[in-house]
């Protein structure tokens, strides 16, 4: 991997500030380590895994220091509900009641509504 010597400095001082987030120091040595080694020889000495190098060496060379320093985007959960139907469970939550029982459960509810809840 090619790096600039700007960048090189500015990821040597991330891994010796003690401020530093454990994940950024990590990263920063992945990096100044791909200049000279190979994934396989990182991951083994840095206790990490290739596809974790892999992807910290891409960052760099894609979005420099900062793709780096800050996490990716997660993106929106696979099961999350739309405002229609937020507002429906809670309206069944506040002004019913279940047969034979006192209040809602979350799965008694999720049945009645048909959601799936994550285990």
């Amino acid at each position: 991997m090619i790096m600039t010597e700007e960048n090189q400095k500015m990821l040597q001082a991330w891994v010796r500030g003690e401020k530093t987030s454990q994940r950024i120091v990590l990263r920063s040595q992945i990096c100044l380590m791909a200049v000279e080694g190979s994934h396989n020889a990182i991951a083994g000495r840095l206790k990490t895994s290739r596809p974790t190098g892999l992807l910290c060496t891409k960052r760099i060379q894609g979005e420099g220091l900062t793709g780096l320093s800050e996490d990716a985007p997660l993106g929106l959960s696979p099961g999350r509900l739309d405002a229609e139907r937020v507002k429906a469970i809670v309206e069944a939550t506040l002004h019913t009641q279940p047969q034979n029982a006192t209040h809602w459960s979350k799965r008694t509810m999720a049945e009645v509504q048909g959601v799936v809840i994550p285990l």
